[in-house]
């Protein structure tokens, strides 16, 4: 990645990889980052690894010391022997500030024009942009890629033969396919190459919240779907490259079961948990029903994913097990939108995707507007997406963030159909669910809130009992306000509402269930 002048101060590395603190410090201005450069090897004329300049030594073409003991020696993830991506690694290690500068128009420009190259390669792409008079040298600013390239759907992909989506001849490369989950229909074919798939998690490795989390003693379990999705083959690999031992064990499969995932964590004492946060609950009643505390397996982090998560009950599944919970939420077409930081707000990978913010109508949003998006993934390779509808309602804020990262946040709200309007209010189910579990700290593995024309009615689990009434009393008050309707409560004991010792169902399950709209949102369909 080129290093040029820039008209703003470079923040600096984490101390733990014996760079300075984050702010204008040893190495905080242009002048520094030039000489630290020059003085490890990198010439900072007009690029890196051009004719004639020179390159980072050896041990900067790979990720930080610590990934050393893992497999990232035996992968080639190099854009010629150099790396551009392991160069673009080491600068976001080194001087995370540069992130800042990363969504400037000119380099933003240049990767949505790389993207329209390989995405006319595939026959889906190649017959749309040209019926759109498109090509890579069209497109001459941001302007003309958002109002001449057309709009991809979901629905456009599912009308398109799966291979004709592919943007790779195979054999050149090594492609994975999958699928999303299908919880709102039919499922989108996905297919990924091991190159893009290992780029990604060499940038994502770079960033403080893997730095921090992962260490190379670490066990992390991981409970992702490994069929279908591409969820836990990626989770897999990026704990591979971190040099974590890693305990695959998947979720809702015959060859390991609820309790027999419980009893493998139980056992194994894992460090790191990945799973959504409807199975680490389950897993954690299962092991209390057989007498064993989860907060003493051991575990320090659980990474929630696969399904949406309110802030408040990450804290009460963190409670459950004495843990940190981080919140990762991805979309198996376009990747991760969000990465999570160590206060849990999603901050947008601007150097991997470029997202419009839109209202409804088609006109632009602005930041702090409730908006939907489209996405450009502008790191895929196997197929390559051009502003792809994601169906999701966002709240975006440009911001600084506490954390440091010079990245906008952005807090996914959901889906534009599972929208909830009552007595002039509009919410979304996730919100319901930052509301219910603010009032009540839930241990129980579901819950269900059924808005009807007269009432609301709440079906809580858990455990304690005697906590019941208390409960009760506080969901009602705080719901009531928040809904401006009647709450009424009905708190059950776990189990109640499905077995959670049996596999999971493969119909769409809900929680917020609309019965005047005749709507529910969908919380997994796999």
């Amino acid at each position: 990645m080129p290093f040029r002048r820039q008209g703003h101060a470079l923040h600096t590395g984490h101390p733990e990889d014996g760079g300075p603190q984050w702010g204008r410090g040893r190495y905080g201005d242009r002048g520094s980052l030039r000489r630290q450069l020059h003085s490890q090897g990198t010439g900072p004329g007009r690029g890196v690894g051009g004719p004639g300049e020179r390159r980072p030594p050896d041990d900067l073409r790979l990720p930080a010391p610590r990934l050393g003991h893992s497999i990232r020696g035996e992968i080639d993830v190099h854009e010629g022997r150099g790396g551009l991506v392991s160069i673009q690694s080491w600068v976001l290690r080194t001087f995370p500030g540069v992130l800042s500068r990363i969504d400037s128009p000119r380099r933003q420009l240049k990767q949505l024009r790389t993207s329209v190259a390989r995405a006319q390669n595939s026959v889906f792409y190649g017959k749309r942009l040209k019926e759109a008079g498109v090509t890579p040298g069209s497109i001459r600013s941001i302007e003309d890629f958002t109002t001449r390239v057309p709009v991809t759907t979901r629905e456009d992909l599912l009308e398109q033969d799966p291979y004709d989506l592919l943007a790779v001849k195979p054999g050149s490369e090594t492609i994975l396919y999958g699928q999303t989950s299908g919880s709102t229909g039919n499922p989108v074919p996905v297919w990924a190459t091991l190159r893009e798939m290992q780029d990604g998690i060499v940038l994502a490795l770079a960033l403080p919240v893997f730095r921090n989390n992962l260490h190379p003693t670490d066990r992390v379990a991981l409970c992702y779907p490994y069929t279908r999705t591409l969820a836990g083959r990626s989770a897999d690999l990026l704990n591979l490259m971190a040099g974590c031992t890693v305990i695959p064990i998947g979720t809702r499969n015959n060859m390991y079961p609820p309790e027999l995932a419980a009893a493998t964590i139980n056992r194994l004492r894992p460090t790191i948990l990945g799973a959504a946060a409807t199975d680490a609950f389950a897993y954690a009643n299962i092991l209390r029903d057989q007498g064993v505390d989860p907060r003493k397996l051991g575990i320090r982090l659980i990474v929630s994913g696969a399904e949406p998560c309110a802030p408040a009950r990450a804290e009460a599944l963190g409670r459950v097990y004495d843990a940190k919970v981080l919140s990762l939420l991805g979309q198996n077409e376009i990747g991760f939108p969000g990465i999570p930081c160590e206060l849990n707000k999603m901050h947008v990978p601007q150097f991997m995707m470029y997202t419009e913010l839109i209202h409804p109508d088609g006109s632009p949003a602005q930041p702090g507007e409730r908006a939907n998006t489209i996405v450009t993934p502008t790191f895929k390779r196997a197929q390559p997406l051009l502003r792809y509808v994601t169906g999701d309602t966002v709240l975006w804020d440009d911001k600084p963030c506490e954390c440091g990262l010079p990245l906008p946040t952005m807090e996914i709200l959901g889906r534009a159909h599972t929208v909830i309007s009552t007595n002039g209010r509009s919410f979304f189910p996730i919100e319901l669910e930052e509301a219910l579990y603010k009032a009540a700290s839930l241990d129980g593995v579901w819950y269900q809130i059924r808005v009807r024309e007269d009432e609301v009615l709440v079906r809580a689990e858990h455990r304690e009992t005697d906590q019941y009434d208390q409960m009760a009393s506080s969901i009602e008050s705080q719901l009531s306000a928040f809904t401006g309707r009647k709450v009424r409560v009905e708190m059950i004991t776990p189990g109640t509402l499905y077995d959670y010792r049996q596999i999971r169902p493969g119909k769409p399950l809900s929680r917020v269930v609309d019965e005047v709209a005749g709507t529910g949102e969908v919380v997994e369909g796999m």
